[in-house]
């Protein structure tokens, strides 16, 4: 869209290479004269191409007119949708950060149940023997038969991103796979009783 702005830095550019000119005292007066021309057709160019866009503008404005109260009711219906839009971003933020908060909490209580099983001197491994509860390797911890390992909290994020992907775009989607690596031992069940996948 051409400007008034455009149109007057056009001019101000033809009157530097005019005071340009003058300056040399006429010094290479064809080269001068040739870059003045060329500025000049430049800005009529522009002046013409501004007049046009003008002109179509007015017609588009009249021809809009009658049309005033449905694009008032269309521009508020089209606001109210992006705001509720939003909304439900915000929301799925802050679902998602819930999500993460809870899962860092089930860590440290993983962790937790590790650090007292060590101290308690209840490994999970004897020579052959496995036993009902005991501290294992790389922070997991066994309860009653039932393992519990912490989980990695970015992957997990990635596959409740990837299950709704899934759901409302269909499994081909891109977004609806998780590459992780790490998916693919929570997946199995390492996450104990955490139920992700």
């Amino acid at each position: 869209m051409i400007t008034d702005q455009d149109i007057a830095e056009a001019e101000a550019r033809v009157r530097q290479i005019k005071e340009r000119g003058v300056r040399l005292r006429m010094a290479n007066r064809d080269e001068t004269a040739d870059a003045i021309r060329l500025e000049v057709g430049r800005l009529e160019e522009l002046k013409e191409s501004k007049a046009a866009q003008d002109a179509a503008l007015k017609v588009r404005k009249a021809a809009e007119k009658p049309h005033t109260p449905e694009l008032k009711k269309m521009s508020a219906e089209l606001s109210d949708s992006a705001d509720i839009a939003d909304k439900a971003r915000q929301d799925a933020i802050h679902a998602l950060e819930k999500l993460v908060f809870a899962l860092r909490g089930y860590n440290d209580t993983v962790r937790a149940a590790h650090a007292r099983l060590t101290t308690l001197g209840l490994t999970l491994a004897d020579g052959d023997a496995e036993y009902d509860s005991g501290h294992g390797r790389a922070g997991s911890a066994r309860i009653a038969g039932t393992d519990w390992a912490s989980v990695a909290e970015d992957v997990v994020v990635q596959i409740v991103v990837a299950d709704v992907m899934k759901q409302l775009f269909g499994p081909k989607h891109p977004a609806a796979r998780v590459r992780d690596i790490r998916a693919h031992s929570l997946a199995r069940g390492s996450a104990g009783a955490l139920k992700i996948a």
